[in-house]
């Protein structure tokens, strides 16, 4: 089968292969700014995806397109590992796109023409539109022929009634990519989803009356129990911290007046504005030499190596399901306290893995901190429970194997109408 994938991820390999760097101008505007840019590992489960889909090059010849935002070329074309990848510059890139973001006017491209000529080009089987909700490259499909079956697999769901209400996103920003989302959705010939919410929101809100496949991103994490050294107490680590780092703080604040020697260390970007508010009101709670803020790191393997530095993991939600933070966090060792979710319940149902309080509940986080803070039998049990538990996650190959099949399964039913087999089915 010949497959195109449409997303957006990077990582060291497949920098290693592109021009990248930033104009004199815009360096000279951004350390001025102090907002310095970094290439950095993002979208690790595409990664992941495609280190198992190495292993199956005799049954799937796999394209990829991406959109680079530092590249300094127009396209950067190449195969590595039986894989074929299609790099462009995308159209925002550069001072004006950073200007517009920096004062929260950004502007979307979608980047349409670039794919939809490497689609005539490529010519595949099957379209897997990874992250409907990210339009610089996911209304590219909405170009697609009909000829051509289009799979969607979600990240997230923008169309969630709740998201809106726990995303820290303008007004403006919400309507154009919310509203992007659900036309590639209608568009979508399949959609892969393993979340019964999403599932119940894409029936009641959108018009899409193809099959929903139960197919998961490749989120499975490299087992890592071996102890080492500890510098921090608790670790709150994201991609970008504005999805819960208030939460974290707040919660931190009230366990750090019973134990006023415990340390907080977060990791992950953060914008100027975001960081004057944290700061503010880290100061406000006299908590200025308790909590370490590390920025973003550059790659995957960096902040693995950072989170090992804590005891343990604070990982409070509001929107996500469940975050591959908690699942990265149990992986290596870090007993964890975060809150309820739709999913996050679920880690508990064979044995008390991750210790969990309603979101937004601030003083119960805060006695989950300090149970593992003051009961080392307890925290190693946690521990423990959490280790057995992560390890009998599905791991990525097992994932990657139901994407080959339910490519298999939906080529055949496009082309012939056969039925979806009900294992692959939601």
């Amino acid at each position: 089968m010949k497959i195109l994938w449409i997303c957006h991820f990077s990582n060291t390999k497949v920098r290693s292969h592109m021009n990248n760097k930033v104009g004199l101008v815009e360096s000279v505007v951004r350390k001025f700014l102090k907002k310095p840019c970094h290439n950095f590992d993002f979208a690790q489960w595409n990664t992941n995806a495609i280190k198992e889909f190495e292993k199956f090059t005799e049954v799937v010849e796999l394209h990829v397109i991406s959109p680079s935002y530092t590249m300094q070329d127009s396209e950067s074309v190449f195969e590595e590992n039986g894989i074929h990848y299609y790099f462009f510059k995308d159209e925002n890139s550069g001072l004006k796109s950073f200007l517009n973001a920096f004062v929260d006017e950004r502007e979307y491209s979608n980047n349409r023409k670039y794919i939809a000529d490497k689609i005539k080009e490529i010519e595949p089987d099957l379209i897997h539109v990874i992250g409907a909700e990210n339009p610089q490259y996911s209304l590219a499909a909405l170009d697609i022929p009909r000829s051509i079956p289009v799979f969607v697999q979600l990240q997230t769901l923008m169309i969630d009634p709740e998201f809106k209400k726990n995303y820290p996103i303008s007004e403006k920003s919400y309507a154009y990519r919310s509203g992007s989302e659900r036309q590639i959705l209608e568009r979508a010939d399949y959609i892969g989803t393993p979340e019964k919410k999403f599932v119940n929101v894409i029936n009641n809100l959108l018009e899409h009356k193809g099959p929903i496949l139960g197919t998961s991103l490749a989120v499975a994490e490299s087992l890592n129990f071996s102890n080492c050294e500890k510098k921090f107490d608790f670790v709150y680590f994201a991609l970008d911290i504005s999805k819960a780092a208030d939460y974290a703080i707040e919660a931190f604040s009230i366990a750090s007046q019973q134990n006023q020697s415990i340390t907080l260390d977060v990791v992950g970007n953060f914008s100027i504005s975001l960081k004057k508010q944290l700061d503010a009101r880290i100061d406000e709670l006299g908590l200025r030499d308790k909590i370490t803020f590390e920025g973003k790191l550059a790659t995957h393997d960096d902040v693995i190596s950072q989170i090992r530095k804590s005891r343990f993991a604070l990982l409070p939600l509001k929107i996500d399901l469940l975050s591959g933070t908690i699942r990265e966090a149990m992986a290596n060792g870090l007993p964890v306290v975060s809150t309820i979710t739709p999913e996050t319940p679920n880690l508990n149902k064979k044995r008390e893995s991750v210790l969990l309080s309603p979101a937004g509940d601030f003083s119960a986080m805060a006695d989950n901190m300090l149970k593992l803070l003051n009961d080392e039998n307890f925290a190693e049990k946690i521990r423990e429970n959490a280790c057995i538990t992560a390890s009998e996650r599905v791991n990525n190959e097992q994932i990657i194997r139901k994407w080959i099949d339910a490519y298999r399964a939906s080529i055949d039913n496009f082309k012939n109408g056969t039925p979806i087999p009900v294992h692959l089915l939601h």
